[in-house]
């Protein structure tokens, strides 16, 4: 008898596959298997089913390669075009200063009138322009308890706009004249796919703490930051593309089941997926609602899944040899530079071969501490810069980033000896020395070190605790182990250059401001700047907050020339008694009610020295009403520049 034969077509593209359909070859009927024996079954294997949902076939590499040029390109023409400009600027700040720091005020007369309508309008309505009237930095309040964040400034969101609108249209423009599903969808993968990678990189740049571009571009680290979140949106959106895009083509191929069995499977595909999903709960935890109220959560989880990302990327494209294992190289390379850069610092600033540094906390009365970080070398530190604090009692493996309050060189015989940081600078000395004269030792010879001192409000998590700790402490006051990492700063604009220099603050704002001041009024007096007159704003809500910086601002009053100088004015929003608001002299006076940005700047334009520059650092509200004043006193004949110190976290 002939036995008949089977024509099997088996679709394989892996051995794997086999087994699954070798069970064909069974008896349907669960008989006896020797019933076929003697059948002839023909396996025709067909490779090319798998063509478009793995390696490249469909991809479109010579495109790619073409929008990866232009995306490197025009990210280099724009970087060159900011960087001319802050050339520019600097340079220009830098001729107004030298030829006015020996100036009167009728000489500085040239620089305190606006010379051209056009850059008066760039910069009200595009570089200093919120992106609708007045809200900027200020948070979107969705009840009493949850916010969804902030919006980005005009030039910001046309930047963010056209880069993303850019990526879209580079997803887009496929070749639909194949008129093949498959093929269209394995282009899609590949450009989505080569985009994401290559978006990973600035991703990285932008995130790191060492990013060269801030001292190169002179641009702020929260304006980086912003950046950062929006290309990790971008990011994860074409990441999401890519794998929806095979996962389209691998279930017209076989059935859904059938994908998840491959992905389970296949290293390729299976770290493919890992790198997708980290990426997409990057982006669901990262809303600013979660980052505020469990920062440190966040923190950690967000350190962690990117970790998992750029391995599930890295090996994706490793086990395949991918063309883009490059990219993963340059985006390793960024990591490791940046965590060696700040160990360095770390231990740089903290250790040296004779001591580390230490840390004295204050309880302060409105809720806030004083953190004094008594470094065991001598270290300048500019005007305007921020550290990490990493208090391992407090945090073991996180730091926080906090505004220099104050910092100043110092001299001890011993570490013991530390000086209360309540105490002035007259009273300190004399402390040392009574000391020494009641040692019968031979005293130590004086070692420079540095003093940074740091003004931490309790909020939630690593500064409540802390604040409790050293309230909890008798004296108030307790001395732990500590260590700051930094300093780092983006110094986007030049105090020294302007004739007149009007600071904001609001709260513990305060901090960014008062090196500031005191550089500017050392320098003015010294002629080595164009400043002629500093006015120091600072909005508090009672007078228990004016102690955070009492002993700072004692050191400012007394200060060489600080009366032809400075002007200190303070406004208490909510004081206990009408009796407290008392003005101690005609250059430091006391007002009672709200800070009003354009009423101040009113008062002191018409009589101003030279350019001025309004500076603001505090609440988001608060910065966004001194933004509003200074733009809307742009163009009408006073040259205004405006700075804001913020860190939208």
């Amino acid at each position: 008898m002939q036995r008949p034969e089977y024509s099997l077509a088996c679709f394989l593209s892996t051995p794997q596959h086999l087994p699954f359909f070798l069970q064909y070859l069974r008896p349907f009927n669960g008989s006896n298997p020797s019933a076929y024996r003697g059948t002839r079954v023909r396996v025709e294997r067909h490779i090319h089913i798998y063509e478009y949902s793995r390696g490249l076939g469909g991809v479109d590499v010579p495109r790619d390669v073409i929008f990866t040029q232009i995306i490197y390109t025009s990210l280099a023409i724009v970087a060159f075009i900011l960087f001319c400009g802050r050339v520019a600027q600097i340079s220009h700040a830098y001729l107004r200063q030298i030829t006015a720091s020996s100036a009167n005020k009728q000489q500085q007369t040239f620089w305190a009138q606006e010379q051209s309508t056009w850059w008066s309008n760039i910069k009200k309505y595009i570089l200093y322009a919120p992106l609708g009237k007045k809200r900027h930095n200020r948070e979107l309040q969705l009840s009493s308890a949850v916010n969804v964040g902030t919006l980005p400034s005009r030039l910001q969101t046309i930047l963010v706009g056209l880069y993303f609108a850019s990526q879209l249209a580079y997803c887009l423009i496929l070749d639909y004249s194949v008129n093949n599903k498959a093929a269209l969808m394995a282009e899609l993968r590949g450009r989505s796919g080569t985009l994401a990678v290559l978006n990973m990189i600035p991703l990285f740049l932008l995130a790191g703490r060492n990013n060269p571009l801030i001292p190169l571009l002179h641009i702020s680290f929260d304006t980086y930051n912003l950046l950062h979140r929006w290309l990790g949106r971008i990011v994860v959106f074409e990441s999401v593309a890519h794998t929806a895009a095979w996962a389209v083509n691998a279930v017209d191929e076989e059935d859904f089941a059938r994908m998840l069995i491959r992905v389970r499977d296949t290293p390729f595909f299976l770290w493919g997926l890992i790198g997708t999903v980290a990426m997409v709960f990057l982006c669901l935890h990262s809303p600013s609602p979660i980052r505020h109220a469990f920062y440190e959560t966040f923190l950690h989880l967000h350190q962690l899944a990117a970790v998992f990302a750029f391995l599930g990327v890295y090996l994706h494209l490793q086990i395949d040899d991918l063309p883009q294992q490059s990219w993963g190289h340059t985006i390793a390379a960024i990591w490791l530079g940046d965590r060696l850069a700040r160990l360095f610092r770390l231990v740089h600033l903290n250790i040296s071969t004779s001591s580390t540094t230490t840390m004295v906390v204050e309880a302060l009365p409105g809720e806030a501490c004083r953190v004094t970080f008594h470094l065991p070398k001598l270290i300048h530190i500019e005007p305007g810069c921020h550290v990490f604090a990493y208090i391992p009692r407090i945090s073991w493996w996180m730091s926080h980033p906090f505004s220099i309050a104050w910092a100043e060189p110092s001299t001890s015989s011993a570490s013991a000896f530390l000086p209360s940081p309540t105490q002035s600078p007259s009273t300190q000395g004399k402390g040392y020395t009574d000391l020494e004269k009641q040692s019968n030792l031979p005293a130590k010879p004086a070692k420079p070190s540095t003093q940074v001192s740091l003004i931490i409000g309790a909020q939630k998590g690593m500064t409540r605790r802390l604040y409790n700790l050293a309230n909890a402490s008798p004296s108030k006051t307790l001395t732990l182990g500590g260590f700051i990492e930094g300093p780092y700063g983006s110094h986007p604009t030049n105090p020294s250059s302007y004739g007149t220099t009007v600071l904001f603050s609001a709260g513990a704002g305060i901090t960014h401001h008062l090196l500031q001041t005191r550089a500017l009024v050392t320098a003015a007096a010294q002629n080595t700047a164009a400043t002629r007159k500093v006015y120091l704003i600072w909005s508090v809500r009672s007078t228990d907050h004016l102690t955070w910086v009492s002993s700072f601002m004692d050191q400012i009053l007394r200060l060489p020339n600080r009366r032809d100088i400075l002007v200190v004015k303070l406004f208490i929003s909510k004081p206990r008694r009408a009796a407290d608001i008392v003005s101690p002299s005609a250059t430091v006076l006391m007002h009672s009610g709200r800070c009003r940005p354009d009423v101040v700047l009113d008062e002191i334009l018409p009589g101003r020295t030279g350019a001025t520059l309004v500076s603001v650092c505090g609440p988001g509200a608060f910065a966004d009403e001194v933004r509003s004043a200074a733009r809307e006193r742009i163009g009408k004949g006073a040259v205004v520049d405006f700075a804001e110190e913020a860190f939208t976290w």
